[in-house]
């Protein structure tokens, strides 16, 4: 045979060994054998010479690694035994009593071992678990790396600001650090592959803590529980976009100097980025501010049919004047308007405001509609129980914000009062025509308490444009009534909205008296032998309305009645030479008829024409 040709075989063995040498990475760890970085089998018993399994595990890498070929993996049944081998090569002898150990039969056990191994000898030089992924900041995540080259990888990222890679037995643990997007670079004798690593922030990081304030003797749970909500949507730190859900049901009153922690559990989401669940500690104080009566009533109802865009209202909050506000007004325009009510601090001086809310969702009947908005100002308002907002310098504070369809009713009668900061602010009332509704205020356009939803926000050009002052202002918006009802005398009577107030620049009053709030005390008497049964009775001389009333501290709503019915509010037995005091509060609503009466009588069998509504 020719040197060359002989030399030319010789050169082809050695690569022929050199490439099966290479073909595979075998390792024993303990017992169990590994190859190309896989488990692929684990001995639990002793030989016959007797070896232990880790000194069995060793003699099987030797003869794995001596075989000739990898592709040809086989069991044989000898006796009473599985064999296993690798091409011609006796690897491994598997006994009745290594199946045992593993609650097996032999023949299964060699299968599943012979599988695992052919498995592991195809392998590619390497091969990763995942190639690209996406994780949170400081998070880590271990990449499964196998391949008989997997024991020599090197691996590197193109960006250590956003994650840090290093290489552990068993694969790659990769360190996420910071939002963003990072490679890793994964290097092999036989090539190169990689890893895309997206760090995705959370849609917020919990737990926070937030704050918020209130007043009030005491301030209501229901205060209390809107104060926790907006300071949760307005002051949590999130990535843009993200919504909240949660849900504070452990409020509770505080009392006048006091402070409360509540702890909320709140799920964040956001696009792009982690959802995140856990809790945010909000800290409610109770500041006082000091009782003081509302200095002027502002009466935003003209014109009460709104029959296009435009200004409506406008007045100076000045400081440590509380004014009332009272609107309602009817969308008469064949489309849908926005009502928009703002606080307006166009100065260098934050602002704090004491808000008092009472506002009605649209609706098409308005009685009903200046029936809720009274309701939930008139609960709040008998303990001044307010939110304390800080509205910053150059910013402005939604008040109420609705959508009006054609119809529809938009009602409030609120409290403001500008406890802090500059000499005033302005308060304004718009309509707008309809107009794309930025996302975030879907949630303020369906809430009484808008800024409780969107917070505040910069002043524009339209803000900052000149107003003039509404002629609509009545000052000491308040009315105190006395009457005497003696057992077998005349009833008593009181009429509600009966003698109007007078606008600030006296050339007008205020037909109706609506917004202003009534004080009546009441004196009554038993001079006679008899017990007596006392009434109270609410009656609407003038038309269609609803009542409320505070008796003695206790809330009282009537259901919406028809004209001239009647409804007891309230009985009380006189016994012989009892006489008894009531304090009755009261208020005319929005899109009631007034005047009403109060009577007091003995109680009677009520008209046929009484009719109370749903």
């Amino acid at each position: 045979m020719p040197l060359f040709r002989k030399g030319f075989l010789l050169l082809a063995c050695l690569f022929g060994l050199l490439a099966n040498t290479f073909a595979a990475n075998i390792r024993a760890s303990g017992a169990t054998v590994v190859v190309n970085e896989v488990p692929v089998l684990a001995l639990k018993t002793s030989g016959t010479d007797g070896a232990t399994p880790a000194q069995r595990a060793e003699r099987l890498v030797l003869a794995l690694e001596s075989a000739i070929t990898y592709t040809d993996v086989k069991t044989v049944k000898e006796a009473d035994t599985q064999v296993i081998f690798l091409g011609s090569v006796r690897v491994l002898t598997v006994t009745a009593k290594e199946a045992s150990a593993h609650r097996t039969s032999m023949a299964k056990l060699a299968a599943t071992w012979a599988a695992n191994l052919r498995s592991a000898f195809a392998l590619p030089g390497l091969k990763l678990s995942v190639n690209k992924f996406r994780t949170p900041p400081s998070t880590s995540k271990v990449i499964k790396m196998v391949g008989s080259w997997a024991h020599m990888a090197e691996a590197a990222v193109d960006d250590p600001n956003i994650a840090s890679v290093a290489v552990v037995p068993g694969g790659l643990k990769i360190q996420a650090i910071s939002p963003g997007t990072a490679t890793v670079n994964v290097s092999y004798p036989d090539g190169l592959q990689t890893v895309e690593v997206e760090v995705r922030a959370y849609a917020a990081n919990l737990p926070q803590t937030v704050s918020a304030t209130v007043t009030g003797s005491p301030a209501l749970a229901s205060t209390v529980q809107g104060a926790v909500e907006g300071a949760i949507r307005t002051q949590l730190k999130t990535v843009p976009n993200a919504t909240l859900k949660f849900n504070v049901t452990n409020a509770q009153q505080i009392q006048d100097g006091s402070s409360k922690t509540f702890v909320v559990k709140v799920t964040a989401e956001a696009p792009e980025s982690f959802d995140r669940t856990g809790n945010v500690n909000v800290v409610v104080r109770n500041v006082p501010a000091g009782a003081r009566k509302d200095s002027e009533l502002w009466y935003c109802n003209h014109p009460e049919n709104v029959k296009q865009a435009g200004p409506l209202f406008s007045a100076p909050l000045r400081l440590n004047a509380p004014a009332r506000l009272l609107y309602h007004h009817i969308n008469s325009a064949s489309y849908p308007l926005f009502l928009r009510i703002q606080a307006i601090n166009d100065t260098d001086i934050p602002a704090k405001v004491v808000l008092i809310p009472g506002d009605s969702s649209p609706d098409p009947n308005p009685v009903r509609a200046g029936m809720r908005a009274a309701l939930q100002y008139f609960k709040a308002w008998a303990s001044g129980s307010g939110e304390v907002v800080t509205i910053p310098p150059r910013s402005t504070l939604p008040i109420s914000l609705r959508r009006m369809g054609t119809g529809d009713t938009v009602s409030g009668l609120c409290g403001l009062r500008l406890i802090e900061g500059p000499n005033e602010l302005q308060i304004r009332t718009d309509a707008w025509p309809p107009f794309p509704l930025d996302p975030k205020w879907n949630g303020a356009i369906q809430s009484s308490t808008p800024w409780r939803e969107v917070g505040t926000h910069a002043i524009n050009s339209f803000d900052r444009a000149p107003f003039q002052t509404s002629d609509h202002i009545y000052p000491n918006p308040y009315k105190v009534e006395e009457v005497a009802y003696e057992v077998g005398g005349r009833y008593g009577f009181v009429r509600i909205g009966q003698r109007p107030i007078a606008r600030s620049d006296r050339s007008k009053n205020l037909d109706g008296n609506f917004g202003v709030i009534y004080n009546i005390k009441a004196n009554l008497e038993n001079k006679t032998q008899e017990a007596t049964d006392v009434e109270v009775v609410f009656e609407t001389s003038a038309g269609y309305s609803g009542g409320l009333f505070l008796l003695n501290g206790e809330m009282i709503e009537t259901p919406l009645m028809q004209p001239k019915a009647e409804r007891q509010i309230a009985k009380y037995r006189l016994m012989p030479g009892m006489s008894k005091r009531l304090d009755i509060v009261t208020v005319p609503l929005s899109g009631s008829s007034y005047p009403a009466t109060i009577t007091i009588r003995p109680v009677q069998t009520l008209s046929p024409g009484f009719n109370p509504t749903q």
